[in-house]
């Protein structure tokens, strides 16, 4: 890809954008500016990959006309107020802010930039995630071309519409936590039935791991594999009937609407 790009912060996802960048040999790590203002973090992202850091934000725009931004939404006014005299028409931004509206970054960073709304996942740490974008009108064919090569990186990517974010937010942005809460349930609950925790852990893990991607490979609607696995009469058919008297699709479905409003919440404050 013949851009340079600068990504503001350095943290847990700006640093799995990096490493996939480079790794992938997407970019050239001398054509990667990361913004952190961690020293501790600069120079571990500079060793590690051979990227160039810098402890100043304002560097970004002057370097890179694809500006990545990954720091935690508190501090997006700030940001603004740093970078909104140097942003141009010219520049992209691609937001990672969760509950960030592009409009809403717009008028932070000074309304003169085209905005990019993306909501990644935590298994882009591990090469494996999957990134929501919205595009604006005002992004071309190649500016999205490059959007998406940029997110390649690290995982899948879907197009949707902006109303969905919040959605989007709450079945794969928090949805890691929902999954690693069941993997320790599942974990404790074989612990409960004699099985040494090692033992336990790599059962879930690797249960875990096959069944998606048994499932992705499989194309079929997942109540049809619960069928097509709950024998009559046996242990599976036994543990899903304590599942629906519990009634977890409705716990499920409150679990991903709150998350869903809690998202809403934080894209007004």
């Amino acid at each position: 890809m013949d851009e340079r790009i600068a990504v503001i912060g350095g943290g847990n996802m700006g640093s799995a954008l990096v490493g996939g960048l480079v790794k992938n040999k997407i970019v050239p790590p001398g054509d990667v500016l990361v913004c952190e203002i961690d020293a501790n973090r600069r120079e571990h992202l500079r060793e590690t990959y051979g990227v160039e850091v810098s402890e100043s934000l304002e560097d970004a725009p002057g370097f890179a006309k694809i500006l990545l931004l990954a720091v935690k939404p508190i501090h997006l006014t700030e940001v603004g107020n740093r970078l909104r005299d140097r942003l141009t028409k010219d520049h992209l931004v691609v937001s990672i802010l969760a509950g960030q509206s592009r409009a809403k970054l717009s008028r932070a960073l000074g309304g003169a930039a085209r905005m990019v709304r993306v909501m990644p996942n935590l298994p882009a740490q591990a090469g494996a995630g999957i990134s929501a974008v919205t595009f604006g009108e005002d992004v071309d064919c190649n500016q999205r071309v490059i959007v998406n090569e940029i997110l390649s990186a690290v995982g899948s990517v879907v197009e949707v519409e902006e109303e969905l974010q919040n959605a989007v937010t709450a079945v794969s942005g928090s949805g890691p936590g929902f999954l690693f809460q069941l993997a320790s349930y599942l974990i404790e609950a074989a612990k409960a039935v004699q099985l040494p925790e090692p033992v336990a852990r790599q059962l879930v893990v690797q249960t875990m791991l096959g069944t998606a991607r048994f499932l992705e490979q499989s194309g079929d609607h997942p109540a049809e594999l619960v069928k097509k696995v709950a024998t009559p009469g046996g242990t599976t058919e036994a543990g899903l009937k304590v599942l629906e008297q519990a009634d977890l699709e409705g716990i499920i479905r409150e679990t991903i609407r709150a998350a869903t409003e809690r998202s809403k919440e934080l894209g007004r404050k």
